[in-house]
């Protein structure tokens, strides 16, 4: 199983040699060359690099997810092999068809996980309000009604920077270091739900026209605690004015290879984007959301 990420922040030229990644660094620095099978991801976090067609298919043939950034170094794209998935076109009918009382038991246990997650999160940072969170998390119903998920969001942010005047979706360090992370998890869950055969841009309960990546959306939801941790370190006692820098984002990169455990096994956060993707795909077919599967941390 491919277990390697490579984060690439300078200029380079990577190729195909004897079923090896070569990586060319334009500084002069030593070459570098891994075996492709031990690849699972390739972030490219600057535009000066230039890669092969030999090397893209290569990396298509063996799952590689390759990661582009944009400017300000956020997850811009994603490539997407083909063919990772033998009956794509069953999974999309499959989907099509899910009933509406279905999905709304989907998001009910996707919603009630993530609160579940949020409130393990502050009670290992040693926050305030975990218990409160976590009672909130058993009073998730079908579709959430009560918008349980909102109201514990505005507790869990109040109590993840405390002291701060920390504000979602600000154009600060917090909210790049959070949106990074959350960047990683929603690309690679839409790059394998696209390879499985699901259409990405119908939800469960994300719904936005202008989205096309609803259902990754969804599915994102319980990942956010376990980036919001990671997160809230690399913040420390820095100000909302401080750059987000180079090192934040390896560390956040890093959270892919982190091992997690996922129905009693334990493996990496990375790897368990194509369990979660798979075990949508079993919930679905079978009508039963309890199959609908997460990762949990080891402690």
């Amino acid at each position: 199983m491919a277990w390697r990420g490579v984060h690439l922040s300078r200029a380079a030229r990577l190729r195909m040699e004897h079923r090896n990644l070569v990586i060319e660094f334009a500084d002069g620095a030593a070459t570098t060359r891994l075996p492709m099978e031990d690849i699972a991801y390739l972030i490219l976090d600057t535009p000066e690099i230039s890669l092969t067609g030999a090397l893209m298919s290569q990396m298509s043939q063996h799952a590689v997810m390759v990661l582009g950034s944009d400017e300000r170094h956020m997850p811009a794209w994603t490539s997407l092999p083909w063919g990772l998935h033998h009956r794509q076109a069953e999974v999309t009918i499959l989907q099509i068809e899910s009933s509406l009382p279905l999905k709304k038991r989907l998001w009910q246990k996707i919603a009630s996980l993530k609160i579940t997650a949020q409130a393990r999160c502050l009670g290992k940072l040693g926050r305030q309000n975990a218990d409160v969170l976590q009672s909130l998390a058993g009073t998730v119903q079908s579709g959430d009604t009560g918008n349980v998920e909102s109201r514990a969001a505005v507790i869990y942010f109040q109590s993840l920077f405390p002291g701060m005047d920390f504000i979602r979706h600000a154009d600060d360090l917090p909210n790049a270091l959070l949106n990074y992370g959350y960047s990683l998890c929603r690309s690679g869950l839409a790059r394998l739900l696209c390879a499985h055969g699901f259409i990405p841009s119908l939800g469960l309960h994300h719904y936005s026209m202008a989205n096309p990546f609803n259902l990754a959306d969804d599915l994102i939801e319980p990942y956010r605690p376990l980036v919001d941790e990671v997160a809230a370190g690399l913040l420390g006692t820095r100000c909302l004015t401080d750059p987000f820098t180079l090192d934040d984002r390896r560390a956040l990169t890093l959270l892919l290879e982190k091992p997690v455990m996922f129905e009693g096994a334990e493996v990496t956060l990375f790897a368990t984007f194509a369990l979660v993707v798979q075990s949508l795909r079993r919930a679905i077919e079978n009508k039963e959301p309890g199959i609908l599967a997460f990762p949990t941390p080891l402690s």
